[in-house]
């Protein structure tokens, strides 16, 4: 079954009952968790050909985050428990493909968790430049990424970790070395080798 959402629509919330997994057609979906404090916390964007949904069906939980569209339209192909388990149970290239993306989901989480104790805010906001980029980045003839960010400033300050006030300095200073170009919620990405590097650094290790 097919879904298609609006930008800012609901597609599930933590603490959900599990009954689907959904795999994205087209469009992007942002995760996010709420703080102590109600605030909410970004977790990453997901786009075309990634599912979502999953580790609750496989362990029989609740939602563990909410979901939701950032783009019009954004469409999902519904997948129901019962279809979700006879794949993995039977077609083994679809098992491979889903624990290679879960594989790298813990990974990413576990670098999100070393970069908040270890990393300053020029690293974590290059490692998020990064992942925008080659999720969503159009390569140009210079050698540049062009995109249309599907986040906030700050979102994109919820899922650094740190204040938005913060990602609006490193983002001019970037603008002033020439590696970023920005207008509205358009981004250039002049020099996305060495946003890369950057990203791939921990400052304190």
């Amino acid at each position: 079954m097919r879904r298609t959402y609006r930008k800012g629509a609901v597609i599930f919330l933590d603490g959900d009952d599990a009954g689907d997994v959904l795999l994205i057609q087209s469009g992007q979906i942002k995760l996010t968790v709420s703080s102590q404090d109600g605030r909410e916390v970004l977790l990453g964007v997901r786009g075309a050909g990634e599912i979502i949904g999953e580790m609750a069906l496989i362990d029989s939980s609740p939602r563990s985050a909410s979901a939701f569209a950032l783009t019009t339209p954004t469409d999902v192909l519904v997948i129901a428990v019962r279809d979700f388990k006879r794949l993995v149970d039977t077609e083994f290239g679809f098992t491979r493909g889903l624990l290679d993306e879960m594989v790298r989901k813990v990974r990413d989480s576990t670098m999100h968790q070393l970069e908040l104790g270890l990393d300053d805010v020029a690293g974590r906001v290059a490692r998020r430049l990064n992942e925008l980029g080659k999720r969503f980045g159009v390569h140009q003839d210079d050698g540049s990424l062009a995109f249309k960010s599907p986040i906030t400033q700050q979102e994109l300050a919820d899922w650094s970790g740190v204040s938005r006030q913060a990602v609006v300095k490193e983002l001019a200073r970037l603008r002033e070395m020439g590696w970023l170009e920005t207008k509205g919620s358009f981004m250039q990405i002049h020099n996305p080798d060495g946003i890369a590097q950057r990203a791939a650094r921990l400052s304190g290790l």
